[in-house]
């Protein structure tokens, strides 16, 4: 991105779009430490800003990694059976096929594979914080399901400037 493609934004300090990992174009966010000089900052801090978005689209494998191992692919098979269950039975009243109808429409058969759900995750949005400066400049991934596993709550994840990241929760 460069320093141009941002805009003042009423939510935050400047406001930019990109896409990342092949999707569509999503909003990136950048919160900034005084409110003067905003154009002047994003200047400074654009190469810090690349770098951190450069570093998401390249490890979409890292950031999946960590929701399966955080028990997000569990979480998600929790909530699908919460769905309205529309699955095949057999003459003995045992289920065939375990499916379950999300309340996007779409029909989700359990056991949901690790490669299904990692194929599902998209980013919907990126807030980059750069209020303690680029040393301290942190990013919050705001992610979803298509399908909609969680019933429209987002998966929000932090990530530091060497990579480390946090899961925070479901949000919605």
């Amino acid at each position: 991105m460069e320093y141009q493609d941002f805009r003042e934004s009423e939510d935050c300090s400047m406001e930019g779009k990109t896409t990342i990992w092949s999707e569509r174009i999503i909003p990136v966010s950048l919160k900034l430490g005084d409110e003067r000089g905003k154009r002047e900052q994003v200047l400074r801090y654009i190469d810090a800003i690349n770098e951190q978005l450069d570093w998401i689209r390249q490890n979409r494998g890292i950031i999946t990694d960590m929701l399966v191992k955080d028990g997000l692919l569990s979480l998600a098979e929790d909530w699908i059976s919460g769905a309205e269950d529309i699955s095949e039975y057999d003459e003995n009243e045992e289920p065939i096929k375990e499916i379950y109808r999300m309340e996007d429409g779409t029909e989700v058969a359990l056991p949901l594979s690790e490669k299904e759900f990692r194929a599902s995750l998209r980013m919907e949005s990126i807030t980059i914080d750069l209020t303690g400066g680029r040393e301290n400049q942190t990013a919050e991934l705001i992610m979803f399901c298509t399908p909609d596993y969680f019933a429209g709550h987002c998966l929000v994840l932090d990530l530091e400037r060497d990579g480390t990241m946090t899961y925070r929760g479901l949000w919605g």
